[in-house]
């Protein structure tokens, strides 16, 4: 530090106005730690907002299959809240394993695991779909919280499967709503235009259902459903059971 030994006058006249710049440089560095601490809570909220659409998750998914087979889509799973989709299970049309399916897990838009889905079921290529006709699961999820809000049904949590169950079927996301663990029933949102089709209970629908009405289409999707648990059971401890 340097001292001009000047009248006391001049120093008195000095002190106040170094304080000030003191002051004014502090002010400037919380200013600015803040601003910096501002950004950083910003693009971690943004990161986490960020966590992929179905069709990101089918871009990265495609890179663990052959070019021939990555239009081929057999089904998507995935699990999240009622506004995001946190894990994509994906399996594709492979006739090259005995299933003709081959799994595959995407996380924040990276693949973590991928597996032959060697189930109790062979694939078929004529129930695939190109994953180009869906390009977000979020009008979907955006119907179902719809619904829920309508006729009261609460859910912190949602398991939403896209699938073709049959030739000439309504091509349908099925969105199983729960809470706390719980099913709270399934809202059926046409994938096309994102309108609700149909809801049924958590209870499983009866097998007298024509295939045509609400509880008959249930019974085909629980039917898929079971088929997707048994591939992920096995997509992960190489054993199956669930649907046994």
């Amino acid at each position: 530090m340097v001292c001009w030994q000047g009248p006391k006058r001049l120093r008195s006249c000095i002190l106040p106005v170094s304080g000030k710049i003191y002051s004014m440089k502090l002010n400037c560095f919380h200013a600015s730690v803040l601003a910096v601490f501002g950004a950083v809570l910003i693009s971690g909220t943004a990161w986490a907002q960020n966590s992929g659409t179905v069709s990101d998750a089918f871009q990265t998914a495609r890179q663990a299959v052959e070019p021939e087979v990555q239009t081929k889509v057999v089904s998507v799973y995935g699990i999240g809240t009622p506004s995001a989709i946190t894990k994509w299970y994906i399996i594709f049309y492979d006739p090259t394993v005995a299933s003709h399916g081959r799994a595959v897990l995407v996380e924040n838009n990276q693949i973590t695991k991928r597996y032959p889905a060697n189930g109790g079921t062979t694939y078929s290529e004529a129930l695939t779909f190109d994953p180009s006709r869906i390009t977000s699961e979020g009008p979907a999820l955006s119907a179902a919280q719809g619904y829920a809000a309508r006729h009261d049904i609460p859910y912190d949590s949602v398991r939403i499967l896209l699938k073709e169950t049959a030739l000439n079927k309504p091509f349908r996301w099925r969105v199983e709503l729960l809470d706390i663990g719980q099913s709270k029933g399934f809202v059926y949102i046409n994938a096309l235009d994102d309108t609700v089709a149909a809801y049924s209970g958590p209870s499983s629908p009866t097998d007298t259902a024509a295939p045509h009405t609400a509880a008959g289409f249930g019974n085909q999707v629980k039917n898929t459903f079971l088929g997707i648990g048994g591939d992920l059971q096995e997509f992960f401890t190489g054993e199956r059971t669930v649907d046994k």
